[in-house]
């Protein structure tokens, strides 16, 4: 049982909300922002306008959230259609759709970006689903995701079934077809996000400290 079976998803979930109100989907609003406006160093996201992006395994969409606040034509996806359909019901501006993206591909839409924030690493098979990314982007398309460094913390969750260095990350999105590729490491504050959006801050640099936020941010280029 795992990730698009209702009864494991409702568990998993209940992990981070609670009764889905607007107030816990706002606070991991607040948290997303400050990992976007991290990555804002890196790669072109502060404009949106005339640009499409596709989020994958995007729970109730809250870095759907940030990125269309800044403009661009966003669709949110995840496996799980209990996810999917909460998300609709709180941002009802955002299309949400049912997506696996290590199965066959149905959908034939293309887009300027795909981003995956901590979803590659509960994949059984990444370098399929890396392979069917790059199928989804228009030509100079570019990939943005982030999975954790393994670190004791990251590779105690059994729903961590990939988790690896940047160096494999790169030679398996190397086998897929993208042509550039960069990784950042990033460690967040903890907690103080919950106060104010401004106080998710980000450092490039690793951590094991409990607690604290840290993960790779990869950037493929097709």
């Amino acid at each position: 049982m795992g990730h698009g079976q209702q009864s494991f998803d409702k568990k998993y979930y209940r992990r981070f909300f609670d009764k889905y109100t607007k107030s816990e989907f706002d606070k991991y609003v607040n948290w997303a922002y400050g990992w976007i406006k991290f990555l804002d160093r890196y790669v072109d996201i502060k404009k949106g306008q005339g640009r499409t992006l596709l989020e994958l395994g995007s729970s109730l969409g809250y870095f759907s959230r940030v990125f269309k606040d800044r403009g661009f034509d966003v669709t949110g996806s995840d496996i799980s259609n209990y996810i999917v359909k909460k998300a609709g019901s709180i941002q009802k501006d955002i299309k949400f759709i049912k997506l696996d993206i290590e199965s066959k591909l149905n959908n034939s839409k293309k887009y300027d970006f795909i981003v995956a924030f901590e979803v590659l690493e509960h994949l059984k098979d990444p370098e399929n689903a890396l392979k069917n990314i790059k199928k989804m982007l228009n030509k100079n398309g570019v990939l943005i995701f982030s999975t954790p460094y393994p670190t004791k913390i990251a590779l105690a969750d059994p729903t961590h079934i990939n988790v690896h260095k940047p160096s494999w990350w790169r030679s398996i999105g190397k086998k897929a077809g993208f042509i550039k590729m960069q990784f950042i490491y990033a460690t967040f504050i903890p907690f103080l996000y919950r106060i104010s959006k401004y106080l998710s801050i980000g450092f490039p640099f690793k951590s094991d400290i409990p607690y604290v936020n840290s993960t790779v941010f990869l950037i493929f280029k097709k």
